[in-house]
């Protein structure tokens, strides 16, 4: 029997479990984090941390590469890393404008 998913499994819910993840695990790839995380669509996620303007975002992460062997290790390719830098800061800036 398969796990029962949340309903109420909101982006800044899923944004969290990967931000939770990454403090633990910098320098992951896009596969490593949805295999842990389950976000259904980890590029969407990743994206919409970044972004201030969403209610409950507004995280700092880095972009990387790392290569990886394939080609039954014969050759390596580069892959997209991410490391959080940052959470969202829950105290209102003091120097922007209403």
């Amino acid at each position: 029997m398969a796990p029962v998913k949340q309903q109420d499994d909101t982006r800044p819910l899923q944004a969290a479990r990967v931000a939770d993840f990454l403090e633990k695990h910098p320098a992951s790839t896009q596969k490593e984090i949805d295999a842990v995380c389950d976000t259904g669509c980890i590029s969407k996620v990743l994206s919409d941390m970044e972004r201030p303007d969403l209610y409950g975002m507004g995280y700092g992460l880095a972009r990387d590469w790392r290569d990886v062997p394939c080609a039954g290790g014969t050759r390596t390719r580069k892959v997209r890393t991410y490391t959080l830098l940052y959470r969202p800061s829950s105290q209102p800036d003091l120097f922007t404008a209403l």
